[in-house]
């Protein structure tokens, strides 16, 4: 495996595309979840796919790494440091969508602490798909 250096210039164009794959996910995520639900009028009803686990555990996490494959593959420097970024980004597009979302009611927003804890666990399931992503491309034969 090449050395790659832990910071370097950022790739913008890499983060950005890796951001709209994110934000797709994300919208097709919550789609299916609003779609699996029944009808809040019943007492005791299904919650459709919030309450399946496996489809959290799985769609959360690929949510985050996809993307992350995606930008350790277009950067081809730094794939950490641009994971990271990544995590960051997708973090901003959440909580500004969470802003307009639920503008009305600010209690439904979340804390200060919760924003950088989410920078935090994003920033390392996209560091995680960019580095695997780094480690393939430089697996690949030089032509």
């Amino acid at each position: 495996m090449a050395f790659h250096p832990f910071i370097s210039k950022p790739n913008t164009q890499a983060i950005a595309v890796s951001t709209v794959v994110y934000g797709l996910l994300y919208f097709v995520f919550i789609a299916l979840l609003k779609a699996s639900m029944a009808p809040a009028t019943l007492v005791n009803t299904d919650t459709g796919l919030w309450g399946n686990q496996l489809f959290m555990a799985i769609f959360g996490f690929a949510q985050y790494v996809v993307p992350g494959l995606l930008v350790g593959y277009l950067a081809e420097k730094s794939p950490m440091m641009h994971g990271y970024l990544l995590g960051i980004a997708t973090t901003a597009l959440v909580y500004t969508y969470a802003s307009f979302a639920y503008g009305d009611n600010p209690a439904q927003l979340p804390t200060s602490y919760t924003v950088l804890y989410t920078c935090f666990v994003a920033g390392v399931w996209c560091s995680l798909g960019a580095v695997i992503a780094d480690h393939l491309r430089s697996k690949e034969p030089e032509q």
